[in-house]
């Protein structure tokens, strides 16, 4: 079972005022049928579609393309904690809707200011009343408010995108990954090994981050790491297929079960629960 739980598709969005905003532009169309073509080809059995940064809280397309086949892809919305009614749009997309994650971008600087206040304590505590994934795009220095938060909310499954683009810099003494790696204590926290180009100084396959990639291995386990491919940004970063098989070709202590579990079991079980 392969599942992707980081792809992203939009309709393309013409005139946006900031057109690089991330790799792939805004103005350029994603379909998820684009996406199917590479389902199709690798194999990829199920997909987890994440709302991308600049479509804002409309998590319209989104939603649209999970519910076109529940059992292949879930969606995970944003809804922006900054603004009134937070509460209420987390429940509208989730029970309404079908979303079953939700997306909190402190990376973002606008958000930043906000991640952790306690006027953000309601939004989680409905996150945890309606039972659903929150994925969180960190920074370093957020490690630790993650931290609060989860033990706050316990129930709360938190993702945490892209390993919280760590400084690979250091190495694995730096206080940023002390800080990552601390986070293990929480059971339900998981990080999501993908995006390995934003936050390395090499080209592929990354040799800066496998010590890292060990030290998550080592202290959240194989069973709460889960894959992402970052769809359709890794096509212009390093392609889909050697995307895929990194952590097959580099991690060789891997065995073929925690292969499984990284690559899809994980995934499953957070976004299609069987219980």
């Amino acid at each position: 079972m392969l599942v992707d739980s980081q792809v992203h598709v939009w309709r393309a969005i013409p005139g946006h005022p900031n057109p690089a905003v991330t790799i792939t532009s805004p103005a350029s169309d994603i379909p998820l049928e684009l996406y199917n073509q590479y389902m199709s080809e690798y194999g990829i059995e199920r997909a987890v579609l994440v709302q991308p940064v600049y479509p804002g809280q409309d998590n319209t397309y989104v939603a649209e393309c999970a519910s076109s086949d529940p059992s292949k892809f879930k969606a995970v919305c944003v809804v922006d904690p900054r603004l009134p009614g937070a509460v209420r749009r987390l429940e509208y997309w989730v029970a309404k809707r079908g979303c079953v994650g939700l997306r909190l971008r402190p990376r973002i600087a606008d958000e930043a200011l906000c991640f952790g206040d306690s006027s953000t304590f309601p939004l989680w505590e409905k996150a945890q009343t309606l039972r659903v994934v929150v994925s969180i795009l960190a920074s370093p220095s957020q490690f630790r408010t993650i931290g609060m938060l989860a033990a706050r909310f316990p129930l709360v499954p938190i993702v945490i995108d892209h390993m919280g683009h760590p400084d690979v810099r250091p190495g694995v003494e730096s206080a940023d990954l002390k800080d990552l790696l601390a986070l293990s204590q929480h059971n339900k926290i998981y990080a999501k090994v993908s995006g390995y180009y934003y936050f390395s100084r090499c080209s592929y396959p990354f040799e800066d981050c496998w010590n890292v990639f060990r030290a998550l291995y080592d202290a959240f386990g194989p069973e709460r790491l889960v894959w992402g491919s970052d769809f359709p940004h890794v096509l212009l970063k390093i392609g889909f297929r050697r995307n895929l098989l990194l952590q097959e070709r580099i991690y060789s202590y891997l065995s073929q079960s925690e292969l499984a579990l990284i690559m899809g079991n994980n995934a499953e079980e957070l976004y299609w629960p069987s219980g």
